[in-house]
């Protein structure tokens, strides 16, 4: 594309300022990065002194933490734990499973729950028949009196302008832009 003259002076100015500053900034990087590896270093080094020293305090703890679940006996109020299984219905080859959980037994003390009784089977309530639907053409009561005529009451005119007609508010400004 371009084709750079190197042995123009001014050329060699820009390109002097240039490596001047990469060189710049490449030092600045390399001594950020040799302060970083120095302070890493020390700081993993303050670990494992620290590590060293508080190693025979963590071994206890571990140790008092393991003994004191051996001695803890599980407790019988807790639910055991099981699998949750998505199911889609039931299918011929599908055996249902039994529930393995029961209640637990309370404490000494109470008196035994009473034992939860079978569901018993609903009554099915038995639907009247619908009555037969009967035409009707009209009675032959001539008593009755035809119920009295609606009157309508006419619609009062507001002030103002008229319309020319109904259907040239396209606009919905209620007012009629044709003349």
């Amino acid at each position: 594309m371009f084709e750079i003259d190197y042995s123009d002076p001014e050329v060699r100015r820009i390109l002097a300022s240039y490596e001047d500053v990469t060189a710049r900034f490449e030092s600045a990087a390399n001594e950020i990065a040799i302060e970083y590896r120095e302070q890493n270093e020390k700081i993993e080094e303050e670990h494992r002194q620290l590590t060293e020293e508080n190693r025979e305090f963590y071994e206890r703890l571990e140790a008092e933490k393991r003994q004191a679940q051996e001695e803890q006996a599980p407790s019988p109020w807790t639910a055991p734990q099981r699998e949750t299984v998505l199911s889609f219905g039931e299918f011929e080859d599908e055996q249902p499973k039994q529930d393995a959980w029961s209640t637990p037994t309370p404490p000494m003390g109470f008196p035994p729950p009473p034992p939860i009784p079978d569901p018993v089977p609903e009554a099915e309530a038995f639907r009247e028949a619908a009555p037969e639907p009967v035409m009707k053409f009209g009675s032959f009561d001539d008593d009755e009196e035809p119920a009295p005529p609606v009157r309508q009451q006419p619609q009062a005119q507001s002030g103002g302008r008229r319309r020319a007609r109904e259907d040239d508010d396209d606009d919905m400004s209620g007012q009629s832009w044709l003349r």
